[in-house]
């Protein structure tokens, strides 16, 4: 590591900083909603909605009840959550009405898990500087007078190093990792909800149709008997 990179690397400021800011944004944002945000972290890593598997699974989820009906059908479910409870709850009930209750709480819930998400990376953003000043302050602190054997301005020299680095940890670890971090989890989870929403209408549209078209054999039955 070239001198000038390997002098800006402090494993102790940068513990205060990281540590400090842990521990107060789990204070403040419980832990609950700490391990959502880590879980949405997480899934921004292995990627987002997987459109192609959910509207391969809907299609063969719409075929077998248009040819066997919601209550014969045995479909694969999608891979999503949300999606698999509203073929499953179809399947159920046989009958539309009941997705729409549904929808709107599966959209409640996704968007209360990424708000308390976003907000735990947007706290710590901003909690990230106070403990790069408060290191800043801790390492102002060992501006002590030098014992024996370590000369003065090598302890003045390794104080000040530590008071700056910590108030840089706490710069960049805001502004590089938790803002960006917050913003991103919201995108995904905004176009996510978008995708989702969408393959949710298709269904509905091609249940729809195939539920009509029951209702009608079943009106021209009665009528011929």
């Amino acid at each position: 590591m070239p001198p000038t990179m390997s002098s800006l690397f402090d494993p102790a400021a940068l513990a205060v900083v990281v540590l400090g800011t842990v521990i107060a944004t789990l204070a403040r944002c419980g832990l609950a909603d700490f391990r959502e945000a880590l879980g949405a972290g997480a899934r921004l890593l292995r990627g987002g909605f997987a459109g192609e598997a959910n509207r391969k699974a809907l299609a063969q989820a719409a075929g077998a009840i248009q040819r066997d009906g919601p209550r014969r059908a045995d479909p694969p479910l999608p891979p999503d959550p949300a999606l698999a409870a509203m073929v499953a709850a179809y399947l159920r009930h046989g009958a539309l009405d009941t997705l729409a209750g549904l929808r709107r709480a599966d959209r409640a819930i996704a968007e209360e898990r990424r708000y308390a998400a976003v907000q735990v990376f947007t706290c710590a953003g901003e909690l990230a500087p106070v403990f790069g000043l408060i290191g800043t302050l801790y390492g102002l602190t060992q501006l002590a007078p030098a014992g024996d054997g370590v000369s003065a301005s090598a302890t003045i020299m390794t104080a000040v190093s530590t008071a700056v680095l910590t108030s840089l940890y706490g710069a960049l670890i805001a502004h590089l990792v938790c803002f960006p971090l917050a913003s991103a989890i919201e995108r995904r989870g905004l176009s996510d909800e978008a995708a989702r929403e969408a393959l949710a209408d298709w269904f509905v549209v091609q249940t729809g149709g195939a539920e009509a078209a029951a209702l009608a054999r079943r009106a021209r039955l009665r009528g011929v008997a």
